[in-house]
């Protein structure tokens, strides 16, 4: 196809084909800028995919985060009520079934060194606990025990309470049961590990991970206007290398039109490759970020990859419109050259 200006001078429209070469050739000859230019661009789609598909994996793991920090918490209030568990024997009365907070609870008790966990029931126990020692009711809560804790989500029993806290050395009962009431101990011997949120706390918690989401969105636009300007200062630099060039090739009739093109073939090409590259390396980041804290098994349980695809796919195109838009204004610049002031560029 040809085109003919108004001084009848004939000009060849190139085809796409043609300009992709080109692009390819030019590509290859500035590999380092190319190289560099992509990863800007693997940066800025990688750190958007890590932050879309950690929220997808937060919000697969809020549970167990609830439990570890409820788990937390008891610790921390065992441990100011009777003191540090080294070396030292508990006692337990289980009374239904363990909740899985409860579980977790006397696996860090383990953790933080129990010599013993003394039962009587005859509830079963995960095997995971290895400390628990059943006994007699006559040797249960004896004197070496510091501790007399009560678990589960069956019905309270009645017992001699005073005869068992008193041959414990702290005389307190600890209970994960909430809203427990025993008569026949005094308040000031019975602890509730467990309880309620209030609702201020829970407005601090939506307040916090509004404030999450937000730092998170912000911190992404920053990342991707970064990488914008990147991509813009490497195909700025990109036409100011390649003055002479374009100016050979409007003088050998190519158009325009064609220039543009071939710069912003360029940048699309580099946005694909680039934003491939950042949706690989975000995702698996991510995973693995995750599957470091929490586990692979409940990690990978929690993933929809079916979703990841839909983000992958959304940050790719990310990628190849902003790496679009950041050849727009170095391509005009390019087309809109003057070929006798390109040729006489030094540079």
């Amino acid at each position: 196809m040809t085109r003919t200006d108004n001084n009848n001078h004939k000009q060849v429209k190139l085809p796409l084909k043609v300009a992709m070469e080109v692009v390819l050739q030019g590509i290859k000859i500035r590999l380092g800028r190319s190289i560099v230019t992509i990863t800007g661009v693997v940066c800025g789609i990688a750190f958007l995919m890590s932050i879309l598909t950690g929220q997808m994996i937060k919000k697969g793991v809020n549970d167990e985060d609830a439990i570890r920090e409820e788990v937390l918490r008891i610790g921390n209030f065992v441990k100011a009520e009777v003191g540090f568990l080294k070396n030292k024997t508990i006692s337990l009365i289980v009374v239904g079934n363990l909740s899985e907070v409860e579980i977790r609870t006397l696996e860090s008790f383990e953790k933080d060194g129990v010599q013993q966990i003394q039962i009587v029931d005859d509830s079963k126990l995960p095997s995971s606990l290895k400390s628990i020692t059943k006994v007699s009711n006559q040797e249960f809560a004896g004197g070496e025990s510091i501790a007399l804790f009560m678990m589960g989500d069956g019905k309270i029993q009645d017992r001699d309470w005073n005869k068992l806290l008193s041959k414990d050395n702290n005389k307190v009962l600890a209970t994960t049961i909430p809203d427990v009431k025993i008569p026949a101990i005094p308040q000031s011997q019975l602890v509730i590990l467990s309880r309620s949120w209030s609702q201020e706390e829970i407005d601090k918690k939506i307040k916090k991970a509004e404030q999450d989401k937000f730092r998170s969105i912000w911190i992404g636009i920053i990342s991707l206007l970064v990488t914008v300007i990147g991509i813009t200062n490497a195909m700025l630099m990109s036409v100011t290398e390649r003055f002479r060039e374009i100016g050979t090739m409007k003088c050998l009739g190519a158009l325009s039109s064609f220039i543009r093109h071939i710069f912003l073939l360029e940048s699309s090409l580099m946005g694909i490759v680039g934003g491939l590259l950042g949706v690989i390396v975000g995702a698996v980041f991510s995973i693995l970020a995750y599957s470091i804290s929490y586990g692979f098994g409940l990690v990978f349980s929690s993933v929809d990859f079916l979703l990841i695809c839909g983000f992958g796919f959304a940050s790719l195109a990310v990628g190849i419109l902003l790496s679009i838009m950041a050849a727009l204004y170095p391509a005009r610049v390019a087309s809109n050259m003057v070929p006798a002031d390109a040729l006489r560029s030094n540079l």
